[in-house]
């Protein structure tokens, strides 16, 4: 693949055809999902037995708390609610003012979530500790194809995907033949003061971000960039709407993020850096306190099987199933999950590193919060 591509609005048309079984409503379970004794069979997997899944259909929706991008979690309620009747009630925030609420709630035995999905190694073991999660059961068809590693204390909850932390630029501002395509090309003077990133406590991306840059381009590169006065933003939402208006010509961004913007409308280019591009996980878990658990229980089966994970593949992200496709943005496929362009930082790596590279980020961009 040549790295130093780039996709824009022309990308959308290649994933309008994949997505456009995914903007149905409720009102009962694809035919063809359902066998005749029941159960809620998709593809050839089994996603639940007609016990759970009649209970989960009496129960009618669940809340999902989620750290991701909007659009892009709406996609997959809809995918869902169009393979299963279920309905989905979406609560989006950033994750560190997710983790906040959940905590807060949790704590007052109040929390209104039936199933959470979070980045952030701190946040997610936070949540746990709280005691917030219950174990999923899940089918053996969807157990069976899950990577080791994605699976946490015995079931608990477990890594949805792996999302991809890289860059992209508005293509209405910027021309393509000036367009940055490297990270060392943020450095370029010229820049200055249009490239907008997002402060290092929002969340697991922005650790996995700052963890590859320390890591990977070094303190030098970040002390260039802030040379050329980037602006902050609380959250990788709130900058890619800014980048999607054009208050800034570049923002790092998530990819699966950029492109879900992209599908929407939004004139961002993103790009695949020859250097590389973070990896963090997106955490999903059933909670204690579910008031729909069987809806709950069969979401998070189809979060994790061979559909759900294709969804996810489709819009960037890496899967944590065997035999599940590359993740690509339209046309582009990205390089595979043991490529050099992927770079991970194992659990106890991002915890150790996570208050000292927040305060030495801090110190580099003058950021007081």
């Amino acid at each position: 693949m040549n790295r130093k591509r780039t996709t824009g609005l022309a990308a959308a048309a290649a994933a309008a055809l994949l997505l456009a079984g995914c903007s149905g409503g409720g009102g009962g379970a694809a035919a063809e999902n359902v066998t005749e004794d029941g159960q809620l069979v998709i593809d050839g997997q089994l996603i639940a037995d007609a016990e759970l899944f009649a209970a989960a259909q009496e129960e009618g929706s669940l809340t999902f708390y989620t750290g991701g991008s909007e659009v892009s979690e709406q996609q997959a309620a809809e995918a869902f609610t169009e393979a299963t009747g279920i309905d989905v009630d979406i609560v989006r925030l950033a994750p560190n003012k997710l983790n906040e609420r959940i905590l807060s709630e949790q704590a007052a035995g109040q929390l209104a979530a039936d199933v959470i999905r979070i980045s952030g190694e701190d946040l997610i073991e936070g949540i746990a500790d709280a005691g917030a999660f219950a174990p999923t059961t899940l089918s053996a068809d969807v157990a069976d194809g899950l990577f080791e590693e994605a699976v946490y204390d015995d079931g608990l909850y477990y890594s949805s995907f792996d999302r991809v932390y890289s860059f992209g630029y508005n293509s209405q501002i910027v021309e393509e033949a000036d367009a940055p395509q490297n990270w060392e090309d943020l450095l370029d003077p010229k820049w200055d003061g249009q490239i907008g990133i997002v402060q290092v406590g929002a969340g697991g991306s922005t650790a996995a971000l700052t963890r590859f840059q320390f890591d990977r381009l070094g303190e030098e590169w970040m002390e260039g960039l802030a040379a050329n006065n980037p602006r902050i933003y609380d959250s990788s939402a709130a900058l890619t709407d800014g980048l999607a208006r054009g208050e800034i010509s570049i923002g790092t961004i998530p990819i699966a993020t950029g492109y879900s913007a992209v599908l929407d409308g939004a004139p961002i280019s993103i790009a695949t850096p020859e250097e590389g591009a973070a990896a963090y996980p997106f955490y999903l878990g059933q909670t204690q306190s579910a008031s729909n658990p069987a809806a709950a229980e069969v979401f998070v089966n189809w979060l994790l099987s061979d559909e759900g994970q294709a969804l996810a593949a489709s819009i960037g992200d890496f899967p944590v199933r065997e035999g599940a496709p590359n993740p690509s943005i339209g046309d582009i496929e990205l390089p595979s999950a043991d490529s050099d362009f992927v770079f991970r930082s194992t659990l106890e790596e991002s915890l150790d590193n996570l208050e000292p590279d927040a305060d030495k980020w801090a110190e580099i961009f003058g950021y007081t919060g």
